[in-house]
């Protein structure tokens, strides 16, 4: 009895042995690995021959290794249906050679079709294909991209949109600091297709709707690594190494996923998750002027202009005013900016006043025309654009020559969600150096964009305007116990000075201050900088070198964390282009290199330096650091930080004209 226990037990732990072996034999002959590399791409996809999957994808343009990085949360698969019937076909699978794989979909009929997919030298490519007319059998074949933004924000570029936000090809497939794919179709087929997403889940789904086979068509998709060349004017290859593949990691298109729903859908946004804000469109204005093309097929004045008219379009309210962000609404004709504390019907969601959207605008269309020479368009919205403007010059309360806010901008008086700008956790309000920089600019931006009609008497008008401004803004925003420029003064006559260079910076690359005078101030800032022993230069500056008082931020923060006093990446665009602007060239550019090397290098698993995927919870994104370098921010993906690469292009002269020169 002990014999045949003995036995019985070793058949069955025998058996079960042999049973795991079966099934990790069986694993290993159902999946596939297919990698094709070039000089610089690698390309990298695992399949599934059982169930016609794509199990893994992985890219890198830069040949650093990041193709181990999985892009998606599930397989990529085709979605095939009738009518509302969704088809799950018999599939068999036959391996071409090592980098090409067929699987062989049988229909009713006794017809068939074939999805080809094929890796080679850093190119993708996918057929669908059949020797029948199946169009009987199915109505509709889509390709689905799960892409995983928990771990980098993957989304289409498309410069290609319908009315009902649909893309058509060629899209630029971008997964920020991995790279960048080119999707076309081969036989240069109308082929469109559309993103939908969820911000909870952190996910996005990318659908290509691919024409159904008959006896005389096919669909070829290919794709083709993005390398984008160096820009016209630059010449440090080195630099623009370190940088090309994070050029794109600020140019995302809504999917709908976040505020404004499916009217936003390729409107450029925080991130593909997240908002549209109108306040920052002069960045992406600045991008188109500094690299117009992308790829063959997709360019940047057709994303600009999607965005400009969707705020003109859609939240431009019948006085004016440009709403903040696509989800809020600019608040009524004579709210008075700071709302009562005892109102219970406050809504800050629907109460937005801020004042850098009008301006933001008109740059934006200034950008567009500058870059498309599209006088059709700008004849076509010029009122528009004057309108835009009518706003901001009644917003000239006092008839002093800057634009106030309607927010009063004392201590204290600020309910929670009721900016005057983007830089939105400050009590700001009344009069704003950093709006009224930016009016200064729009003015003389709309100026040029009149001249280009030869409307001279309106030309003349918006100069004197921008004229006025400059004459009136030294004296209002100079601080003579720092030496530099205060961010407001708020309607009680205070002047806020947060210690910060931003309202300094960005007059100084605008013009409305003199080198001279901006120089002397700089290096003020600069000695103040150091002596805060801040050296962590790879995550740039500090937004401010001291703590912000409580009573001057509408959502306080401790120090060095978001606002106050945290390195928010952007506002080190400021920095450095005022001092590349008065030859402080040895400080800008250890600030610079120390940034790029981070770029390049990577901090975060999936290889950003300023980004770390799709976080969206406070004090782990990314966007924003504290002093040592811990992640601060919410988004994780702010398509803003990457601003600071403008500052690298324009550490030329004639670029950093060119952003400021008439059309």
């Amino acid at each position: 009895m002990q014999h045949f226990r003995l036995l019985h037990q070793f058949n069955f732990y025998t058996a079960l042995l042999i049973f795991a072996v079966f099934l990790s034999g069986c694993d290993s002959s159902t999946t596939e690995v297919m990698s094709g590399s070039s000089a610089s791409t690698q390309l990298t996809i695992t399949v599934n021959k059982d169930s016609a999957q794509i199990t893994k994808l992985g890219w890198d343009t830069e040949g650093t290794g990041r193709d181990s990085i999985n892009l998606i949360k599930s397989p990529i698969q085709l979605y095939l249906s009738k009518g509302s019937q969704v088809l799950t076909p018999m599939v068999t699978s036959k391996m071409v050679d090592k980098q090409t794989i067929q699987f062989n979909f049988s229909l009713s009929n006794k017809k068939q079709f074939l999805w080809e997919i094929g890796v080679s030298a850093g190119v993708l490519s996918m057929k669908i294909l059949s020797e029948a007319d199946i169009t009987a059998e199915i109505d509709k074949i889509e390709l689905i991209f799960p892409f995983d933004s928990k771990k980098t924000l993957t989304s289409i570029i498309s410069s290609n949109w319908t009315k009902d936000g649909m893309f058509q090809l060629p899209v630029i497939m971008s997964a920020p600091d991995i790279g960048q794919m080119l999707l076309n179709s081969g036989e240069n087929q109308n082929i469109s297709g559309y993103t939908d997403g969820s911000r909870a889940e952190g996910w996005v789904k990318v659908r290509i709707e691919l024409p159904v086979p008959d006896h005389k068509s096919f669909a070829n998709l290919i794709f083709t690594p993005v390398i984008l060349p160096i820009p016209k004017g630059y010449s440090d290859e080195k630099r623009w190494e370190a940088v090309r593949r994070g050029w794109f990691n600020q140019i995302q298109q809504s999917c709908g996923a976040s505020g404004g729903g499916k009217a936003v859908v390729g409107v450029w946004a925080n991130n593909v998750l997240s908002d549209p804000v109108s306040s920052l469109l002069y960045l992406l204005g600045d991008a188109t002027i500094l690299v117009p093309e992308l790829a063959p097929g997709v360019s940047m004045p057709p994303i600009l202009l999607r965005a400009i008219e969707y705020f003109m379009d859609q939240k431009t309210t019948d006085y004016g005013m440009v709403g903040y962000t696509a989800g809020g609404t600019p608040a009524a004709e004579y709210d008075k900016g700071d709302p009562d504390p005892n109102d219970k019907t406050y809504n800050p969601g629907k109460h937005q006043t801020v004042m850098d959207s009008n301006p933001s605008v008109i740059i934006g269309a200034w950008a567009y025309v500058k870059v498309s020479l599209d006088t059709i368009w700008l004849r076509k919205r010029i009122e528009e654009l004057e309108f835009i403007a009518q706003y901001m010059e009644n917003r000239d309360v006092d008839n002093d020559g800057l634009i106030e806010s309607r927010q009063s901008g004392n201590d204290g008086s600020r309910l929670h969600r009721n900016p005057d700008m983007a830089w939105d956790c400050y009590s700001a309000g009344h009069k704003n150096a950093y709006i009224n920089v930016l009016v200064y600019r729009a003015f003389n931006n709309l100026a040029d964009l009149e001249k280009q009609l030869g409307k001279n008497n309106q030309e003349k008008k918006y100069r004197q305007r921008a004229e006025r401004l400059r004459a009136a803004f030294l004296k209002n925003f100079y601080n003579p116990q720092t030496g530099w420029l205060g961010w407001w003064r708020s309607k009680d006559g205070k002047l806020h000075d947060i210690y910060s260079d931003i309202p300094t910076s960005l007059a100084i690359a605008n013009g409305i201050i003199t080198k001279d005078e901006g120089k002397e101030m700089l290096k003020k800032y600069w000695k103040a900088l150091e002596a805060t022993g801040f050296n962590h230069f790879d995550l740039g500056v500090p937004v401010c070198l001291r703590p912000v008082q409580r009573q001057e931020m509408e959502h306080y923060t401790e120090f060095q964390q978001f606002l106050n006093g945290g390195c928010c990446v952007i506002n080190t665009t400021y920095t450095l282009d005022a001092l590349y602007t008065v030859g402080m060239t040895q400080q800008a550019d250890m600030i610079l290199d120390a940034m790029l090397k981070r770029q390049c290098q990577g901090v975060f698993p999936n290889g950003g330096g300023f980004q770390n995927g799709f976080v969206d919870s406070m004090g782990f994104g990314a966007e924003v650091f504290d002093w040592n370098g811990k992640a601060a921010g919410y988004e994780g993906h702010l398509v803003y930080c990457w601003s600071f690469l403008h500052s690298l292009l324009r550490r030329e002269p004639a670029l950093r004209d060119r952003n400021l020169n008439p059309i």
